[in-house]
């Protein structure tokens, strides 16, 4: 599959040093103008309705 003008987005949970406090996790995202896309591993593909 073929996809142009995608937002790819995940969550990172940052890793942290011996004896400090649980990192939280951060949302990132990033903008891929087109995108070949193997359908093994899709877990979701969405539309925007602009």
């Amino acid at each position: 599959m073929v996809l142009e003008n995608v937002r790819e987005m995940w969550t990172e949970i940052p890793k942290t040093g011996k004896g400090k406090k649980k990192a939280l996790p951060v949302n990132k995202d990033r903008f891929i103008s087109k995108m070949f896309l193997r359908g093994d591993s899709v877990i979701i593909v969405l539309r925007d309705l602009k």
